[in-house]
């Protein structure tokens, strides 16, 4: 089984987005004012800007990044998520052809607001580089940690920023456990049938309905790459199809077959890659 290590040095897959294509993408990125007229008189505005300019000085540019649409229920919110990614820092894996190959780029996702309901906050995700797949992890090492708008400091973000690239050993270790743990069909159907569960909701007086096609069809892999039976592999599989959606499903409501549609909603996105995360890696001991 390849080994995963983290390298620094210089790499042609990163390339910074521009702030014309970052404002294109995610307007409320440049709010200059509160989007919401409700706030306190003295709620003091750090514009995520800032953090963007901050970020670049320490190596760190948007490589991603995305809001949340506009609805009538949250016309004042203004949630907005950037992927920060920097070329010197990505994890390689030895093949067992003993070639060193790029396997992912750790990064570093900031979710903010310009509305008063959120606080700058970090946290590590992974860019697998042979899906252009992103998953924010679950780590305990470094959950929540977030910034004030008032009192904002470079010195505090560059702490938070060398406190970030610390945890990607631990993280690369549980990479490792997770390619060495290898499933076998029943344990595999296990983790998808949670991944559906993580999507879909459960709950006990609606139980989530699974076919075994269905599970056949989220773990069937999309490239030859993936086809493993290792945990690392089948979760990445999982993680994809689960986000990017186009698999079938059993309706809660009509019990018809039908195709599950892309997460779009970027809270939910968020909060399915940690569970997935936290549920495969949890995988580890019990495989």
């Amino acid at each position: 089984m390849a080994d995963t290590m983290l390298t620094f040095k210089n790499d042609e897959l990163h390339r910074p987005m521009t702030k014309e294509e970052i404002k294109a993408k995610a307007p409320y990125v440049f709010a200059e004012n509160p989007t919401n007229p409700g706030v306190s008189d003295r709620y003091v505005m750090a514009t995520t800007e800032t953090i963007i300019d901050d970020m670049a000085k320490l190596g760190w540019d948007v490589v991603d990044c995305k809001q949340q649409r506009a609805n009538k229920r949250s016309k004042v919110r203004s949630f907005h998520m950037l992927a920060f990614q920097n070329p010197k820092v990505f994890i390689t894996k030895i093949a067992n052809n003993g070639e060193e190959t790029v396997d992912c780029f750790p990064r570093i996702i900031l979710t903010n607001s310009h509305d008063g309901f959120h606080s700058f906050k970090f946290m590590i995700g992974l860019f697998r580089c042979v899906c252009s797949n992103g998953l924010v992890i679950a780590t305990d090492t470094f959950a929540d940690v977030s910034i004030r708008h008032i009192n904002y400091t470079f010195d505090e973000l560059r702490e938070m920023v060398a406190k970030a690239i610390s945890t990607v050993s631990d993280n690369i270790s549980v990479m490792n456990e997770m390619q060495k743990t290898i499933l076998n069909e029943e344990q595999k159907k296990a983790l998808a049938t949670e991944a559906l569960k993580i999507r879909g909701g459960d709950d006990e007086d609606k139980p989530l309905k699974v076919a075994d096609d269905d599970l056949e069809d989220i773990l069937t892999p999309v490239r030859d790459d993936d086809k493993a039976n290792d945990l690392w592999t089948v979760f990445n599989i999982l993680q994809e199809k689960i986000i990017k959606g186009n698999f079938k499903m059993i309706s809660n409501t009509n019990n018809k077959v039908r195709k599950a549609r892309p997460i779009t909603g970027l809270a939910k996105d968020l909060e399915i890659n940690q569970a997935l995360f936290r549920y495969a890696s949890s995988m580890r001991a019990a495989a």
